[in-house]
C-alpha cells in the first residue's frame, strides 16, 4: 500500500511578506483585534484610522500606537495609505467598501461583504471596472490549516466528494449589536457566514432547499437556524448557526475513499484529521488553536495579492464571495428572515 501523508501548510513566513500601509474603516472590536493581530506578528503597518466620530478615532489611535486619526471615512479613504481595512457594522459594509474603491483604495471588508446579494454585486462591478482590488475578509480561507485543506482536496486524497457539513454556535444572546436586526444581527449574518462559506468551498455550485430559523423572542432576530443544500449532483451539504447556545463547532467533508474532520473550532487555527475508511488509518494535522490573534493571515494574503498586482485573491475570488452571499439570502427568504 502506497504511503498515506498529510500535506504540509503553504503559507508565508509572516515577516517575509511585502509591507502594506494600512487604513482602518471603523474602530470596533474587530478591527481592534485586526489591528493587534497585525501589529504582534507581521511587519504590516497600521498609519491611519477613521470613524464618524474623531475623539472615537483619537482613543483608538493612541490605544494602538497609530499616527494619524481621521473624523471622517471621506477622509480616511484619501490618506496616504495602501490598503483600507473596513470594520464597521454589516450593513455599513456596502457605503464605506464603494467609498474606498471609488477613491481608487484596494479594500478588504469584513465579512460579510455586505449582505445583500444586489449590493454585493454592485461591488464586485464597480471594484473590477475600476481595476481596484476587493477581497471579503473571510480569515478562515488564509490560514495555514486551510492550506492544508485545500491540498488535501487537490490530491484527491478524500476520493469524491459525497457530503458536507458544518455546525457553529456561540451563546451571543447578551450581544445587543450581534442579535439587533435593525442592525443586521442574528445567526446568519453573524456567524452563518462561516458554515456558508466552507459548504461552498468544500462543494462549489451548491443551492439552498430547505432552512428554518428560531427567531428570539426578546430580540426578535433569528437566533439560530438550520439549513439543507445540494449541488446539480444531488450531494448534500448541511449547515448550522446558533446565538442562543454553545454547540460542537465541527465540520466535515464525506467521501468515497476518506473522510475530513475539523475539530472545534473548524473555522478557526487547530486540528484536522483525515481517516481512510478502507483501513480506518487516521492522519493529523495539529497547530496551535490561537483564535482571533491569527487574523492576520488574511492581511498578509491581501499583501501578497497587492504585490503581484492582482485585483482579486484567488483563496477568495469574488465570484465565490457572491455565491456565499447568495445561499445566505436564499436561506433568509425561506427563513422569513428580510433585512431592514
Amino acid at each position: 500500500m502506497t504511503e498515506r501523508n498529510l500535506p504540509t501548510p503553504q503559507v508565508p513566513e509572516p515577516h517575509s511578506a511585502p509591507v502594506k500601509r494600512w487604513a482602518i474603516l471603523g474602530t470596533g472590536w474587530i478591527a481592534s483585534q485586526f489591528v493587534q493581530a497585525l501589529q504582534a506578528h507581521t511587519n504590516q503597518q497600521v498609519v491611519a484610522v477613521g470613524s464618524r466620530n474623531l475623539a472615537r478615532a483619537e482613543e483608538f489611535a493612541a490605544k494602538h500606537g497609530i499616527a494619524q486619526a481621521f473624523g471622517s471615512y471621506e477622509e480616511l479613504v484619501e490618506a496616504d495609505v495602501d490598503v483600507v481595512y473596513v470594520a464597521t457594522g454589516h450593513l455599513d459594509h456596502f457605503e464605506h467598501a464603494k467609498l474606498a474603491i471609488e477613491a481608487g483604495k484596494p479594500v478588504l471588508v469584513e465579512k460579510p461583504i455586505t449582505p445583500r446579494l444586489n449590493d454585493t454585486q454592485e461591488l464586485v462591478e464597480l471594484a473590477r471596472e475600476r481595476g481596484v482590488f476587493l477581497m471579503e475578509a473571510v480569515w478562515t480561507l488564509a490560514l495555514p490549516k486551510f492550506s492544508v485543506v485545500r491540498q488535501i482536496l487537490e490530491q484527491g486524497l478524500l476520493g469524491e466528494i459525497e457530503e458536507v457539513s458544518a455546525n457553529l454556535g456561540e451563546r451571543l444572546v447578551d450581544h445587543h449589536r450581534a442579535m439587533d436586526p435593525a442592525q443586521g444581527g442574528g445567526a446568519m449574518n453573524d456567524i452563518g457566514t462561516y458554515v456558508m462559506m466552507f459548504a461552498n468551498e468544500m462543494i462549489p455550485g451548491l443551492k439552498v432547499i430547505a432552512a428554518h430559523g428560531q427567531r428570539h423572542p426578546e430580540h426578535g432576530s433569528i437566533g439560530q437556524f438550520h439549513a439543507l443544500l445540494t449541488d446539480a449532483d444531488d450531494r448534500i451539504a448541511t449547515v448550522s448557526a446558533s446565538m442562543l447556545a454553545d454547540t460542537p463547532t465541527t465540520a466535515y467533508v464525506a467521501g468515497t475513499e476518506a473522510t475530513l474532520v475539523l475539530d472545534h473550532i473548524f473555522y478557526q487555527p487547530g486540528p484536522l484529521t483525515v481517516r481512510f475508511h478502507d483501513t480506518g488509518e487516521e492522519l493529523r494535522y495539529t497547530e496551535p488553536a490561537v483564535a482571533h490573534t491569527a487574523l492576520f493571515w488574511e492581511a498578509l494574503e491581501v499583501a501578497r495579492c497587492l504585490d503581484e498586482g492582482l485585483t482579486e485573491s484567488p483563496l477568495r475570488p469574488l465570484d465565490q464571495t457572491i455565491a456565499s452571499i447568495s445561499l445566505m439570502e436564499s436561506a433568509r427568504e425561506l427563513m422569513g428572515d428580510p433585512l431592514p
